[in-house]
């Protein structure tokens, strides 16, 4: 870790980058994008620039690897306190997230249709291949 590193929980800032990271098995997409989008007025105000988002897939990808879901943000700002900034965005998304998060019988039943689609599609696979 260099001397402008700064390790996060679920994230590393360097320079006047931040780069927080989410498992794939614990965080949707649709969810982490929710939450960034509920808090994006603000970054604006704090001359922050959402860069994208980004999937860090294993080499070996099992049920203790999941892929890694990665969201880039930038400090485009003239001041030099990047660093607090960058926490306090750190934080600002983590809001954000927890409040878009769907109540728990909505996303149980998303999790369920995304779980018979992908059954459905893999079935579509074998019959295809004729097994």
């Amino acid at each position: 870790m260099s001397a402008k590193e700064t390790k996060l929980p679920y994230g590393t800032i360097s320079g006047k980058k931040l780069i927080m990271h989410f498992s794939a098995y614990d965080m949707d997409l649709p969810v982490i994008a929710a939450g960034i989008r509920e808090r994006m007025d603000v970054l604006k105000e704090i001359d922050v620039a959402f860069a994208g988002f980004g999937t860090e897939v294993p080499e070996k990808m099992t049920d203790q690897s999941p892929a890694t879901v990665k969201c880039f943000f930038e400090y485009v700002g003239s001041g030099s306190d990047s660093d607090n900034i960058l926490k306090r965005v750190y934080h600002l998304i983590w809001g954000g997230m927890i409040q878009e998060f769907p109540d728990l019988e909505e996303w149980a039943s998303a999790k369920a249709d995304l779980s018979n689609l992908t059954i459905a599609q893999s079935e579509i696979i074998r019959a295809r291949r004729g097994e």
